[in-house]
């Protein structure tokens, strides 16, 4: 009987060490990334590795008007010959505020809607409807707007992953088929980060 409860006493320890040792486990007041997938917290935008489309031309030091947030880096690319011009197609990709809710797609739409409101376009701020980039689910929207005397016209697609925003902007004035030539391009082969992908097979 003594044997046996001394082994048990012995068990118990070492399952106490095994829990409590070097390697038994994280400090819970050490952050350890994202809860949910495991992954590390974003502290900056995912950068992109996009090239200009054929027939465009990058342009740096350009940005948008209007943004969702500060903490963001823009690609520009114009129709060659027609730089500084309407016709150009910028992505943009945004590190949302901490805290921010992009967990369902109302949530979202709604994020783009305030969005839009403040790009003054003409067009029906209820003009938006769920799409693929890339067979990545997201947002898309038209829009149409006078910048001087030129009538411009963009089409607008949104992807979402927790704080990270992606935001796919090709507009035209007067170079139409070749903005939408690209357009179609580039959203069906979209470079989705490969750290958003990592993030949902994990989720």
């Amino acid at each position: 009987m003594r044997r046996l409860t001394a082994l048990a006493t012995m068990a118990l320890l070492f399952a106490v060490a095994a829990c409590t040792g070097d390697g038994g486990g994280e400090d819970p007041e050490t952050p350890i990334g994202d809860a949910t997938t495991g992954a590390a917290a974003p502290t900056a935008p995912v950068e992109l590795a996009i090239e200009p489309p054929p027939g465009f031309t990058a342009t740096s030091g350009e940005d948008r008007e209007i943004l969702f947030t500060e903490e963001h880096v823009s690609y520009v690319f114009y129709v060659a010959g027609a730089e500084g011009g309407q016709d150009k197609i910028t992505v943009t990709s945004y590190l949302l505020s901490e805290g921010a809710d992009t967990s369902t797609y109302d949530i979202q739409a709604g994020m783009v809607t305030d969005y839009f409101s403040k790009l003054g376009s003409t067009v029906s701020l209820n003009n938006f409807h769920a799409t693929l980039v890339h067979r990545h689910h997201g947002i898309y929207r038209y829009g149409e707007k006078v910048i001087g005397d030129v009538e411009v016209k963009w089409r607008d697609f949104f992807l979402f992953a927790d704080r990270g925003l992606i935001n796919i902007s090709c507009q035209w004035d007067a170079h139409y088929s070749q903005v939408e030539a690209a357009c179609a391009d580039l959203t069906a082969s979209f470079p989705y980060p490969e750290e958003w992908t990592a993030a949902g097979a994990a989720a």
